[in-house]
């Protein structure tokens, strides 16, 4: 594509080359015209050939003189490449009368009137190298139309002189096109050039734009953010200030502080949304896929949102469903209850729908949220994806949400692998459908349903947690033993190495990313490797965490494939992250 492309900017440039180079040859061959016209005609035994050939000449300059301005007031009529050929054509035209011509010369006695003649055809066929030399088609059409008469009528002549003036002349046309070669290469070159500094102008300016556009999406993601920000942060600190006032009732101060824990949670909600925004746009928030029912994904959905749908007067219906995804849950938990949320928010009235529609062919099927709420114009559909962008609502006083959930569903399915499609109208209620990826009922492990159930696949097993930060320590080590574990917990890895040294040889290795001001956790996870490769002990099951989003080194992690979990972690993301984890390595020991 690359290659087509140049090579047309080169014939565009060649074609406009060719026709800028004809308005001085036309005056040229007009010159040549009348003195052909003054030597051959004024003479007294000049027939009618001569008339003809003069007549032919002028008209066919005349053709030329057509072409050229054709081309200049209709430059589009036709394509570079058959530009270039209607002026091969027309030079053949244009030299044929002045090539054949010279047999009149010869007609005559004398040597003198011939060598004019041939010198006015050298004259042209220099003019017609400059203009034509470019492209070899037009060159050939050119040049041996003027010479070649010439050429072969000395050629044949035993007169002296005349056969080594026929010399000199094949002589020159091979020159010529020996030149003519180097011409054209010198001019491809510099066309090339031209035509590379030009796509990477246009590189640079679309990423100029590309830049200034990501500015200022940041900008008003910043603004955005900011506002909603403080506005629950403008609230509570009005809110605490009236605690202290001690002339207010009990009631009030309970109302004042229930205002207080509602806007700490809107800020709570707006912040975690934020981050996982971040995390998705930093690479390395990973999909951990597994087989499981989604009737109890729907079913803990059903638990999330049915009081505040209820509040509303909304009818929630989740339809019944045996189908069996194979994708991550957690991430797809999270898409699922962004949708109900919006659905919930902006319904005043009817229903809301949740169900599973089966594809086309069993490697799909479609969650599907469809609710009848204010709906969505056609020229909105792409816009409510974007950052803090809200459907304007005149009949709502306050803002509602903060604009993410979308954006946040639309590239959690994307990094699922899949694309979300809406279908909504104003007035019409909303329908989105989330393609998700079938899986195998015999391959369904764990429960979504059970609230964190002693799985045999952890029970039992001995976990080394290396974290700095004594409160974590505290905190992974108190969860972890409740779910049966044997856990050991290290402020370095020079102290995880001295727990393998007494004998503690861990199933799973969860390590903090940043551990001390100079060391990250990746230098620890190799060291207590090698510590239990020098001891002659397989290597444990592996899981960072880390409240850094930025470190190109945690998303090569995450691409070679070791669970890397960001701040705040969830019991459930880190029990199901360990039975992923651990699970084959429960089956090959039972192989085993």
């Amino acid at each position: 594509m690359h290659g087509d492309q140049q090579q047309s900017d080169i014939d565009n440039d060649l074609a406009s080359a060719l026709y800028a180079a004809d308005p001085a040859s036309f005056l040229t061959h007009g010159c040549a015209i009348a003195l052909l016209s003054l030597v051959y005609l004024a003479r007294p035994d000049a027939g009618r050939l001569p008339l003809v050939c003069v007549l032919f000449y002028g008209i066919a300059n005349c053709l030329a003189i057509g072409l050229w301005a054709w081309r200049r007031y209709r430059p589009f009529l036709c394509d570079a490449r058959r530009w270039i050929g209607l002026h091969a054509l027309r030079n053949v035209v244009l030299h044929t009368a002045p090539g054949f011509s010279i047999w009149f010369a010869f007609q005559n006695e004398s040597f003198d009137l011939a060598a004019a003649h041939t010198v006015l055809l050298i004259a042209l066929a220099a003019l017609a190298y400059v203009s034509n030399g470019l492209n070899l088609l037009n060159l050939w059409s050119a040049v041996p139309t003027l010479l070649a008469p010439a050429t072969a009528l000395h050629l044949m002549q035993p007169v002296y002189g005349r056969f080594e003036l026929g010399v000199v002349l094949a002589i020159f046309i091979f020159a010529v096109h020996l030149f003519a070669l180097q011409y054209r290469e010198l001019f491809r070159r510099i066309v090339e050039a031209r035509v590379d500094q030009q796509r990477l102008a246009e590189t640079v300016s679309r990423q100029k734009g590309a830049i200034e556009e990501a500015s200022l999406a940041k900008t008003r993601f910043f603004a955005a953010a900011s506002h909603d920000l403080r506005q629950p942060l403008h609230a509570i600190g009005l809110l605490a200030h009236a605690l202290t006032d001690r002339s207010a009732s009990e009631a009030e101060r309970d109302e004042t502080a229930q205002h207080i824990i509602c806007n700490v949670e809107a800020l709570n909600h707006l912040f975690n949304q934020v981050l996982d925004l971040a995390r998705i746009e930093s690479g390395v928030t990973q999909v951990i896929p597994q087989h499981f029912l989604l009737a109890e994904l729907l079913a803990r959905i059903d638990r999330q949102f049915r009081p505040a749908a209820a509040a509303k007067g909304l009818a929630l219906r989740i339809a019944p469903t045996v189908c069996v995804a194979f994708t991550d849950p957690v991430l797809l938990e999270r898409v699922i209850a962004n949708l109900v949320s919006n659905a919930v928010r902006y319904t005043e009235r009817g229903s809301i729908w949740i169900g599973v529609r089966n594809g086309a062919n069993r490697e799909r099927c479609f969650i599907e949220v469809r609710d009848s709420g204010i709906g969505i114009a056609p020229y909105e559909h792409e816009l409510v994806f974007e950052e803090f962008y809200q459907v304007p609502q005149p009949h709502l006083v306050a803002r509602q949400g903060h604009g993410l959930g979308l954006s946040t569903v639309r590239r959690l399915t994307r990094l699922l692998g899949e694309e979300l499609t809406l279908r909504s109208d104003l007035d019409r209620g909303t329908t989105i459908r989330v393609p998700v990826r079938t899986g195998d009922a015999s391959l369904v492990t764990v429960s979504l349903a059970a609230p964190l159930p002693v799985s045999a696949f952890i029970e039992g097993r001995r976990v080394l947690c290396v974290d700095d930060d004594p409160a974590n320590l505290d905190a992974l080590g108190t969860l972890l033993t409740r779910w049966g574990c044997i856990v050991r917990g290290c402020r370095d890895e020079l102290a995880a190495v001295r727990a393998i040294s007494d004998g503690f040889v861990p199933d799973v290795l969860l390590c903090d990313y940043q551990i001390g001001r100079h060391q990250t956790g990746v230098e620890a996870l190799q060291v207590v490797r090698e510590a239990l490769r020098r001891r002659g002990h397989n290597e444990p099951a592996c899981v960072m965490i880390t409240g850094d989003m930025a470190s190109p080194e945690l998303a090569a992690l995450a691409g070679a494939g070791l669970p890397v979990l960001h701040k705040p972690v969830t019991p459930t993301r880190l029990r199901r992250t360990l039975e992923v984890m651990l699970q084959p390595r429960s089956q090959e020991n039972e192989a085993a």
